[in-house]
């Protein structure tokens, strides 16, 4: 479905270059401070296409039934084996900042997976069993 759309959207609006200006940007900056906030505006920029792919509302199903669980797990899990460190409200800003990371790179790699597996590829021309070519 989302190959009827592929050229259309890309035509009137280019949101392939932007998505893929916007994963260019969270590439760039990964592992820093800022790329938490270049994920969310990566998040940001993904729309649900009419008549075709819900992304934007596929992406918040998969943070809530998913990604946002599994790292309240993960904080529980700290804070059961770190008691003392838990206490201290600086520990847990820097856990908190680290699962925030671990947050943004699951989401990133969720909605670059998410834009290819309904046809929004960033490659020119037709797959021919080769490596694509970026725009």
């Amino acid at each position: 479905m989302a190959k009827d759309h592929h050229v259309a959207w890309a035509d009137r609006l280019g949101l392939n270059k932007l998505w893929f200006e916007d994963m260019k940007m969270c590439s760039a900056v990964f592992g820093s401070d800022a790329y938490p906030i270049m994920v969310a505006r990566f998040e940001n920029d993904i729309i649900n296409i009419n008549k075709g792919p819900q992304l934007k509302d596929e992406i918040k199903k998969f943070k809530t039934d998913e990604l946002d669980p599994m790292l309240d797990d993960q904080m529980k899990d700290w804070i059961d084996y770190h008691p003392q460190e838990a206490q201290n409200p600086s520990y847990l800003r820097d856990k908190e900042i680290e699962l925030n990371k671990k947050r943004s790179e699951l989401l990133c790699n969720y909605i670059i997976q998410l834009l290819e597996n309904n046809g929004f590829g960033f490659y020119i021309g037709e797959y021919e069993g080769e490596y694509d070519k970026w725009e």
